[in-house]
C-alpha cells in the first residue's frame, strides 16, 4: 500500500500529528503495534512544566508553549468528537517537607513579571498551605502554588484522539509491527512490516520507547508503575481538590479516585507491577496525604516512558530527507503533544523548521570525531619521530557518512592478530581511525588478544563495528549480530546498530558466501541494523545489497590476510561507479602504496587489519596506512594527469637561452 504520510506509532504523539496533518489536507496512515501499550495509558496527565522545575531553557519554553495551546486544542478535539478530554486548568500544589529546606526547595521561586516568558509561582507557608489544602501530612512545612499548571485525563485524551482521527479519515492500522526502514541514497523508500512493505512520500517516527528498535537513537524504556485508590462513599465530595506534586510522588484527583505515581525504573521492557514499586509509591503518598491509607485500592498498572540521555525529546529532521523524528518525550509526552503536532506539521508541509527545534535535533547525541584535525589536514611530515603540523590543504572533502553517522577518518582498523593488547592500542591511536571492528565471537570466548578489549580502547571516541567473523551460515550471522548490538550497548554505545556482516563457510580460502550474505543482510536490515556486508568484488551482488538497504558494501581486494594487494581492481571500479552508498575496500591490502591505490580508485573507506597487526612495527605501519589513505583520497579528489603516449617537457621551452 502507498500513503502520502505514514506515522509509525499510535500513541498520543502519533495520533495528534496525524490529525494535524489530515486537517491540513494530507492523506495519513498511522501504524500501531499495540494501542494499549503506549506510554499514554500509563501517564497521570499532569501539564506541569512549572511544578516539574524544568531547568533547560529550551525545554521550558517548549513546555510553556504547549501548555498555552491546551485550552483551544482540547476544545477543537471535543468539538470534533463530542467527547470530553478531562482538561482542567486546576493549578498544581507542590508541598515541601522540613528536610527539603523550607522556602525555595522544590520549586523555581517567583519569576520576575518583567521577564519575556513569565509563569508565576507563589510560596505558601505552613499555615497557608494547610489551610489551602486540608489533610496534608504533618511534616509539610510549606509549598509552592503553580496556578498556570493544569491536568488532562490521559486515558480520555487517548480515546478522544483516536476517535477524532477516525472521524476525519486518518487510516489507522492496528497490530502492525514495523521491522525496519528500507533506505536508499538518503531516502526512506518503505517500511518493512509484519503485513508487508508499506510505502509513503514521507515518514514520521513516533514510536516512543520502541524507537531504538528501528534506528540507532538513544531512546530507552523507563518503566513507571502507578496505582489508583477509590474515594470511599463516606468521604466528602472530593476531599483532594488539587494535584499534589511531592518529592518523587504525585497524587492526581479524578472524579471518584486518586491516581498515584510514578516509579522511574531503568529495567528495559520488564513488565508488571512489583511489591517494591507499589510499596514505595504508597509510603510516599501516605506521607504526603495520610488519609488515603484508608481508601480502597482500585487498580495497578505500568508503562514505558521513552527516555533520552538528557531527558529531552528528539524532534525534527533526520539523516533521510523524507523521515521526521518525534520521539523521546519521557515524562512530558502528554504535555508536549499539541506543540509537537504543530511543529512537526509545519516542518513537513511547509518546510518551516521552528528555531526551537534546533535544541531537540538528534545530532546532539552524535559523538565528536576522535581527532581535532580534519582528515585532509593531518600531519604528513616527521621530525625526530614526531608529527609536524602542516597548513590546511586547498581541497575540502565532505565527511564520511554511514547510516546517518558522520566520521572524519576514512581508515577503519581491526583488533585481531596483534602480538599484544599494547601493540593493538598503540596502532589504533597511530592510525587516527574512528571505527574499529571487533569479532563478537572472539570477545565472547575470550580468545587470545581479546580478553581485555572492553577496557583497552576509549569507546567514547571510537565507534565499535561488531563483526560476525566465524559465522558459516546466515542464521549464525544474524544471531551473532544481535549479540554484537548488545555488546556495543554494554560499552556505552546505546545507539550503535552497526554490524560488519561476514558469512564465510569456506575455511580454506575464506571467501564469503554471496547467497548467505544476502539472506542475512535482508533480515538484519529489517531488524534495524546498519549492515556493512563483506563480499567478493561482485558488482551485481553489491547493487542487490544496496537495494535491500545495506549501509555500505565491502568488496575484498584479495583474500583475507593474504597481503596480495589489489587483485579485483576492475570489479571494484564498477562497484564504485554504480554505488549510491559508501564503498569500503576490505581485505588483502598489504602495503601503504596499495592503500593509496585503492583510495585513488574512488573508494570511500579502507578496512585494514592484517597489514598493520603483522608488521614488525604495527604502530608505525598504522600511521603509514593513515597517511596513505589521506594521500589516496586527496589524489582522487585532485584528479590524475592524463596519460600520454609521448613525452612532454615539464619546463617550458619559451624564453630559454640560445647560443
Amino acid at each position: 500500500m502507498t500513503s502520502e504520510i505514514v506515522i509509525i506509532g499510535g500513541g498520543v504523539i502519533g495520533l495528534a500529528i496525524a490529525i494535524e496533518l489530515k486537517l491540513r489536507g494530507t492523506n495519513v496512515t498511522v501504524l500501531c503495534r499495540d494501542f494499549q501499550a503506549a506510554a499514554t495509558h500509563a501517564a497521570a496527565g499532569m501539564l506541569a512544566p512549572d511544578a516539574e522545575n524544568i531547568t533547560n531553557e529550551a525545554m521550558l519554553s517548549l513546555c510553556w508553549r504547549s501548555r498555552a495551546l491546551y485550552p483551544d486544542w482540547t476544545r477543537k478535539l471535543e468539538e470534533l468528537t463530542g467527547l470530553n478530554t478531562g482538561y482542567r486548568p486546576c493549578g498544581i500544589l507542590a508541598p515541601v517537607f522540613a528536610e527539603a529546606g523550607g522556602q525555595g526547595a522544590g520549586g523555581r521561586g517567583e519569576v520576575s513579571p518583567s521577564a519575556s516568558n513569565f509563569s508565576p509561582a507563589y510560596w505558601l507557608n505552613k499555615e497557608a498551605i494547610h489551610q489551602y489544602q486540608p489533610g496534608l501530612g504533618a511534616e509539610v512545612v510549606g509549598g509552592w502554588w503553580y496556578p498556570e499548571d493544569a491536568q488532562v485525563d490521559n486515558k480520555a485524551l487517548a480515546h478522544v484522539l483516536r476517535t477524532a482521527a477516525e472521524s476525519i479519515g486518518v487510516e489507522l492500522k492496528d497490530g502492525i509491527t514495523v521491522e525496519g526502514f528500507l533506505q536508499q541514497q538518503g531516502q526512506v523508500v518503505g517500511v518493512q512490516t509484519n503485513a508487508g512493505i508499506i510505502r509513503a512520500a514521507h515518514y514520521v517516527l513516533a514510536s516512543g520507547a520502541w524507537s531504538n528498535e528501528l534506528l540507532p537513537l538513544p531512546v530507552v524504556p523507563r518503566k513507571g508503575q502507578m496505582l489508583s485508590v477509590r474515594i470511599p462513599e463516606f468521604a466528602p465530595d472530593l476531599p483532594l481538590k488539587r494535584v499534589l506534586f511531592g518529592q518523587n510522588i504525585y497524587i492526581v484527583p479524578r472524579c471518584d479516585r486518586l491516581v498515584i505515581g510514578a516509579t522511574s525504573e531503568d529495567v528495559g521492557f520488564t513488565p508488571n507491577n512489583t511489591p517494591d514499586g507499589i510499596q514505595k509509591l504508597l509510603q510516599a503518598a501516605i506521607r504526603l496525604y495520610p488519609q488515603l491509607k484508608h481508601y480502597p485500592i482500585q487498580e495497578f498498572w505500568w508503562g514505558f516512558r521513552p527516555a533520552t540521555p538528557d531527558e529531552l525529546p528528539i524532534l525534527g529532521t533526520t539523516h533521510c530527507q523524507n523521515l521526521t523524528f518525534a520521539t523521546g518525550h519521557y515524562r512530558n509526552g502528554i504535555l508536549l503533544t499539541p506543540v509537537t503536532a504543530s511543529l512537526i506539521a509545519d516542518l513537513i508541509l511547509e518546510q518551516k523548521p521552528d528555531p526551537l527545534l534546533a535544541d531537540f535535533h538528534y545530532s546532539r547525541f552524535q559523538s565528536q570525531p576522535s581527532t581535532s584535525t580534519p582528515m585532509l589536514t593531518h600531519s604528513a611530515n616527521f621530525s625526530n619521530g614526531h608529527h609536524t603540523a602542516i597548513s590546511p590543504l586547498p581541497i575540502q572533502d565532505s565527511p564520511l557518512i554511514i547510516a546517518g553517522k558522520t566520521f572524519q577518518s576514512r581508515l577503519m582498523t581491526g583488533t585481531g592478530k596483534y602480538r599484544s593488547i599494547e601493540e593493538m592500542q598503540q596502532s589504533v591511536i597511530a592510525s587516527d581511525c574512528q571505527i574499529v571492528t571487533v569479532a563478537v565471537r572472539r570477545v565472547q570466548t575470550k580468545a587470545p588478544g581479546h580478553e581485555g578489549l572492553a577496557e583497552a580502547l576509549d569507546w567514547t571516541k571510537i565507534w565499535m563495528l561488531p563483526n560476525t567473523a566465524g559465522c558459516q551460515t546466515a542464521e549464525e550471522a544474524i544471531r551473532v549480530a544481535r549479540l554484537g548490538r548488545e555488546m556495543a550497548k554494554l560499552l556505552g554505545q546505546e545507539d550503535n546498530n552497526f554490524v560488519k556482516l561476514e558469512v564465510i563457510p569456506d575455511l580454506k580460502y575464506l571467501l564469503p558466501d554471496p547467497i548467505g550474505t544476502l539472506q542475512a543482510a535482508e533480515q538484519l536490515v529489517k531488524e534495524g541494523f546498519a549492515v556493512l556486508p563483506y563480499i567478493n568484488a561482485d558488482p551485481m551482488l553489491a547493487k542487490r545489497l544496496e537495494e535491500v538497504g545495506c549501509a555500505t558494501v565491502m568488496p575484498l581486494a584479495s583474500p583475507i590476510g593474504s597481503g596480495q594487494g589489489l587483485k579485483t581492481t576492475a570489479n571494484i571500479q564498477i562497484i564504485i561507479e554504480n554505488a549510491g552508498i559508501p564503498v569500503v575496500v576490505d581485505a588483502g591490502i598489504g602495503s601503504p602504496s596499495e592503500a593509496a591505490q585503492a583510495m585513488e580508485l574512488g573508494a570511500d573507506v579502507l578496512l585494514i587489519n592484517s597489514a598493520i597487526a603483522l608488521s614488525p612495527n604495527p604502530a608505525a605501519m598504522a600511521r603509514a596506512m593513515n597517511l596513505a589513505t589521506v594521500a589516496g583520497r586527496l589524489a582522487y579528489l585532485a584528479g590524475r594527469m592524463p596519460i600520454k603516449d609521448y613525452a612532454s617537457p615539464s619546463s617550458p621551452l619559451t624564453g630559454t637561452i640560445t647560443s
